[in-house]
Order: structure tokens, then sequence, then C-alpha cells
């Protein structure tokens, strides 16, 4: 969704049958509260009402908030609010889940909110395939970033005929699961300025010659372009040593 013109760039599955498919790949239960990024014309929403305890759907174009209220009208389990996710301030005090068919020019940004200021434990996301695979990969900011906090998988491929408009790439349904933290929350900034550092190779400006070898040996590193999560984490701790 582009700020100043979401309509452009919004792509809608509204086909009921690709719609429960998809929603049929979830955990989401009648015990759940869903916050849903994106409600588009509605036709999440009024699956995801029947589906679950309630729904609070975010959405930041005025017209298409008006056609979800329309879509929802008779269920009393929802709450639609005319905001930007980005701005939006999630829940402390209740459990919920998060779903959304998200625009592809604001996923990093949707993605990095949801690890870093929600509490979901489960959050599923239609996302672009490309994007998906960015997510995972420990050579990229991205992935090193959201390694600390959650673990991504792919669970089906929304095929781009589902959407109208037809974007140019095929999507992806994916889930991401909240682990225990790699990190204490107090080291976040370090290790974020750590992350950016490394994937732009200034290991002199992180290391000395010999601490990065002890660091990389105390990893069991052969190859610092090729690491494990694990390998990541000690590498980072040893950092954290020698500051």
């Amino acid at each position: 969704m582009n700020q100043k013109n979401p309509k452009y760039t919004q792509n809608f599955i509204t086909s009921k049958k690709h719609v429960k498919e998809i929603l049929n790949q979830t955990n989401i239960n009648k015990q759940d509260n869903v916050i849903e990024i994106g409600s588009g014309k509605g036709h999440f929403t009024k699956e995801l009402v029947k589906m679950s305890r309630s729904v609070t759907a975010i959405e930041i174009d005025k017209n298409l908030c008006r056609t979800t209220q329309k879509a929802v009208g008779i269920f009393e389990n929802v709450k639609v609010i005319h905001t930007d996710i980005l701005k939006f301030s999630f829940p402390k005090n209740i459990n919920y889940k998060l779903f959304g068919n998200i625009p592809f020019n604001m996923s990093t940004d949707i993605v990095k909110k949801i690890t870093f200021e929600s509490q979901a434990k489960y959050s599923y996301l239609i996302v672009e395939k490309g994007f998906s695979k960015r997510l995972k990969n420990l050579q990229r900011a991205l992935g090193l970033l959201l390694m600390v906090e959650m673990d991504v998988k792919t669970l089906i491929k929304v095929p781009r005929a589902y959407f109208h408009p037809k974007p140019n790439v095929d999507s992806v349904l994916i889930i991401l699961e909240r682990h225990e933290p790699l990190i204490l929350k107090k080291d976040y900034k370090k290790y974020q300025s750590f992350v950016y550092r490394w994937i732009n190779k200034e290991y002199h400006a992180l290391f000395t010659k010999n601490q990065f070898r002890r660091a990389l040996k105390h990893a069991n590193v052969t190859d610092p372009n090729k690491l494990s999560k694990e390998q990541f984490i000690s590498i980072f701790n040893s950092y954290k040593l020698f500051h």
C-alpha cells in the first residue's frame, strides 16, 4: 500500500474459496483475538470473524475501511480501525495472533514492526515469494535481525492468479513464530549496529585481527560468509566480550 495512493499498489484476494484455503493453513481458532493488517475490502476479515473470538482490522485507506465495515456489519466481534499499521500501537494486555495480506512495498517495515513491537507468538503473512527468501537469508541484515526473535516458515504458495489486479510475482503464506530471544533486550541496539557492519564486511571496525581470529575460532567458523544462527550469535557474544 503506497501512502499517497494505497489503491494502486494493493492486490486483493476476493475468491471465498481461495480465502478459506489460505486461512485453513493457520492455527487461528475460536479462542483467538486476531489483528488483521490491511483489511482491504474485507474478504479475509469476513472469514476471520467467523473463526476467531475477535478481529481488529487495521486499514490505511478510508474507502477500504468503509468497504470492510460494510462487509462485516452484521458481526459484533470486529473493530475496523482507520490508521497506518506502522503507527499502530499493539495491545500490551491481551494475547493475539496477526494475519495480513501485506503490501509488497511496505513488507520490510511491517515485518520489523511485528518482530520488535508486537507480542504475537504467531503472525501469518502473505508476502512476495522473493521477500520470504530474504527473511530466511542469514547473508542479509533483515534475516540476521529477525532470527533473534522469530522462526520463519513458508506454509503454502499463493499463485499470482489469486489476486486482483494480478501481480507480476507469486506470493507465499508465511508464519513468523516467536521463540525465546537469542539476545538480551538491552543488547538490541548494539546487535543491530553489529549486524549492519558485519553485512558490510567492516570486520576491522568490530574486531582487531587477533580478536576476529579468536571469535571465528570460538564459533567454529571456517567461512564468515557461511554462518549458522548459533555461529553468528557466538561471534556477537565475542564482540560483546571484547568491548
